[in-house]
């Protein structure tokens, strides 16, 4: 069942890419919207969640979404910004990058209570895994077409 979900996934994920890249900066909220949806669809389906699972764990799941990417953009930010810096202003960047991290595992933590009152620790688990599986499909779909590298694992470092 689930080898049918991803193959329709993936050929959905190419023929959207392909139509919303041609469309320019508006195609890009188009495709943003339809990689939410997909998203959300890939994660109701391998969390098997129950509608009355769902209506209670998308709200808290895409509030949650929200936060974190407001601080991935965050560390993206930063670490963009202290490529030319030395000195102090490295230094003020790397602490800065450290709190931000910090910050993140603090939302991963609070989360994870609130998703324990509407879902199993399993299905947390299951969750999990689901984002990383998601997004190594993405980028290595967008690697395929070049239109996207794959992350160096020294972006991660700071």
């Amino acid at each position: 069942m689930k080898n049918k979900f991803y193959i329709a996934f993936i050929f959905f994920l190419f023929t959207s890419l392909t139509a919303f890249a041609q469309r320019g900066k508006r195609g890009g909220e188009e495709m943003s919207e339809q990689l939410k949806a997909m998203r959300v669809a890939m994660i109701t389906q391998n969390l098997n969640l129950s509608s009355d699972e769902a209506a209670k764990f998308f709200p808290i799941y895409n509030e949650f979404s929200e936060k974190r990417e407001s601080i991935k953009r965050q560390l993206k930010d930063n670490r963009k910004g202290s490529r030319n810096l030395t000195g102090s202003a490295l230094e003020a960047s790397f602490k800065k990058s450290f709190e931000l991290r910090e910050q993140e595992v603090a939302l991963e933590k609070l989360y994870f209570e609130k998703f324990k009152t509407v879902i199993s620790v399993e299905k947390i688990r299951e969750l999990y895994h689901t984002e990383r599986q998601f997004r190594r499909m993405l980028l290595k779909e967008l690697a395929n077409r070049g239109g996207h590298r794959l992350p160096d694992d020294d972006e991660d470092d700071h």
